[in-house]
């Protein structure tokens, strides 16, 4: 039954679902922009022609195109059999290769991407026509994304009947799920869909770097590479970076949901469990942000997965071995995700020692989180060639209080002697913004190899301005802190570039291509409509100071209510999290407080918890209530 319920989506899902297919096309590398028009078609219909546009011709450098060579990929309908495209001002060039890819994912039958057979011709006004007689696989091949849909629906109705109607092992776990499963089911559909619309994800600048390292192999920790590591991961054996959202998608699902469970058997009511599925659902910065590529992502999943563990241990009352081994596995992903993440790790395992008194549970949790962060910055970076970061990478902060001071009108000739080094001093006051510090590192002129063994000086003028002007240094903290405690304020929430388009310019060839077209100005419009102004519907929505502030108020409900300090330690991630950007942030962006816009909805349903009884008092409250033995009634007697 399972089976035949799969294959009856299934035409459903290969129809209706999926982006365009594109025609690669590979050729010498070009010194300038491209013009062309393509025709297809389609079944018997009439042949269908439209003009290239830049983004159709923009050039693909990476992905495995040999040096010296270029490509562009133009979508057209996975339906379409034969394709003509003309470019313009290519005279004399050659064409090497074409393919037909399915950025579903790759084709496992058929000729699958092999190259196909085409012809060129002059067309004599210096232009030259490339036809492709036969576009194939054609549009009924198997792809992976029909493997993962049939085994997922076959999976998904199998378990759900044998819920119902079986027995046995299989029939006993599917029961097991039907505490949580139900949390976890409509923020996946929700997610799913942003994931389809934003197909291939939102992607960021960042992951875009890595995923570039990771064609060439030549890995750089300025970008952790544990997380390029996750990117290979998921994507690697897709040549895409797509899957990571689905992925993550389904990770954030299965733990939000075991962490509603966990809130039912702390006797959180139903309906205020409901309330945080529903904000999780409905939320565009819960779903733009667990389809993202960057590197928040995971590390908000990764203190999401701490908190559920914790939220055991405390009801509980100790931490098991089992869950100090996974506990110890979420703290070196924390240390390892971000460079700023030995500053929440370290102190939540410190706690943890001091809180939980099992020698056992105690000794898997240090020996865990040791081994695996030595095994994975030693052996593991160094058999992948990861190379350190570079010395800006250390002073980024340094950098941007450097800006600040270039603008002083009172500034010592050595201090401009320093800078001028480093930058030309104009080039520093004409880019210094105290929101952000991406215009004096990203595309500017700093010289950043001659900052090597020179943070020492770099301090001491720092320390110098910080005498004479403390006022300035202080204004510019405030302001670029003020997206985390302020309801109003600039703010970074992704690489939404209009029409459709969540990835950043890049020549990796990673392009936006829509699943569901018709969705995609509905999606886009509950964006852009919620963050274009400043105001109630953005702070609502989109501005991280509204979560702060709940997640304040409902721990400290829970800490008067629990009537202990164990509540604070389950969150203590997001709070070390929040101080750690407190101090550091170097731009106003929305990512970097995931975790506290994850936690704050939880904690306001925890907060309805009713208090948790210790065994002892429990034990106490048995014996006070239970019958009295027979002597007893004598002796009373």
């Amino acid at each position: 039954m399972a089976l035949l319920a799969m294959l009856a989506l299934w035409p459903a899902f290969k129809l209706g679902l999926g982006p365009a297919n594109e025609l690669r096309v590979r050729f010498p590398q070009v010194g300038w922009a491209l013009q062309g028009r393509v025709t297809f078609g389609v079944g018997e219909g009439a042949p269908e022609q439209r003009d290239l546009t830049p983004a159709d011709l923009a050039q693909v450098l990476g992905d495995g195109i040999p040096e010296g060579q270029q490509e562009v990929r133009i979508p057209l309908p996975r339906e379409a059999t034969w394709a003509e495209v003309t470019l313009l001002k290519f005279q004399d060039r050659s064409v090497e290769q074409v393919t037909w890819f399915p950025p579903r994912g790759p084709v496992l039958s058929g000729p699958g991407v092999r190259p196909l057979a085409f012809e060129l011709r002059d067309n004599g006004d210096g232009s030259r026509t490339l036809r492709v007689a036969k576009l194939r696989p054609g549009f009924w091949n198997v792809d992976l994304a029909d493997v993962f849909f049939g085994v997922a629906t076959w999976a998904f109705f199998w378990l759900l009947l044998e819920a119902r109607w079986g027995r046995g092992r299989v029939a006993a776990f599917a029961r097991r799920q039907a505490g949580w499963v139900p949390y976890a089911l409509p923020p996946l559909v929700s997610w799913v869909a942003w994931w389809l619309v934003f197909f291939p994800g939102v992607i960021s600048y960042d992951p875009l770097v890595q995923w570039g390292q990771l064609q060439s192999g030549q890995l750089e920790d300025w970008h952790p590479a544990f997380h390029s590591g996750w990117l290979w991961l998921i994507g690697g054996p897709f040549g895409s970076l797509a899957p990571v959202g689905a992925v993550q998608a389904v990770l954030f699902a299965a733990v939000l949901g075991k962490v509603l469970e966990e809130l039912g058997a702390w006797k959180v009511p139903a309906w205020a469990r409901w309330v945080v599925v529903a904000w999780a659902t409905l939320s565009p910065a819960w779903g733009s942000n667990v389809i993202a590529a960057w590197k928040d992502a995971p590390f908000t999943l990764v203190c999401l997965v701490t908190l559920l563990l914790l939220l055991r241990a405390e009801r509980r009352q100790g931490l098991r071995v089992v869950d100090a081994a996974w506990l110890g596995v979420c703290l070196t992903c924390i240390t390892l995700l971000r460079h700023n993440g030995p500053m929440l790790s370290s102190p939540l395992l410190l706690v943890c020692l001091w809180r939980y008194g099992d020698r056992r549970a105690r000794g898997t949790l240090v020996s865990v989180t040791v081994l695996l962060t030595v095994l994975v910055r030693g052996p593991g970076y160094a058999i992948a060639g990861v190379s350190p970061p570079p010395p800006v990478l250390k002073q980024v902060l340094t950098v941007h209080r450097l800006g600040a001071a270039a603008k002083d009108p009172e500034l010592p000739p050595e201090d401009a002697r320093i800078l001028s080094e480093l930058m030309p001093l104009e080039q520093w006051r004409n880019r210094y913004a105290c929101l952000s510090v991406g215009p004096l590192v990203f595309g500017s002129p700093l010289k950043t190899k001659q900052m090597e063994g020179r943070g020492l000086e770099l301090a001491g003028m720092l320390w110098r301005f910080a005498k004479r002007h403390p006022d300035v240094l202080l204004d510019q903290q405030v302001c670029v802190t003020r997206y985390v405690w302020s309801p109003e304020s600039e703010l970074y929430i992704g690489p939404f570039n209009g029409g459709g388009n969540t990835v950043d310019p890049n020549t990796v060839g990673v392009r936006p291509q829509t699943w569901f077209a018709p969705a995609q100005p509905f999606y886009e419009h509950a964006i852009f409509d919620s963050y274009g102004q400043h105001g109630l519907l953005r702070t609502l929505v989109w501005q991280p100071a509204l979560s702060l502030y709940l997640f304040v108020v409902g721990l400290a409900v829970v800490l008067w209510r629990q009537r202990s300090l164990g509540p604070l330690l389950v969150v203590l991630s997001a709070l070390l999290n929040t101080f750690s950007w407190l101090a550091l942030s170097p731009n106003p962006d929305l990512r970097f407080l995931f975790p506290t816009v994850v936690m704050s909805p939880l904690l306001l349903a925890w907060a309805l918890a009713p208090r948790l009884r210790t065994e002892a008092a429990e034990a106490k409250d048995g014996a006070r209530d239970a019958p009295p033995a027979a002597g007893d009634r004598v002796a009373a007697a």
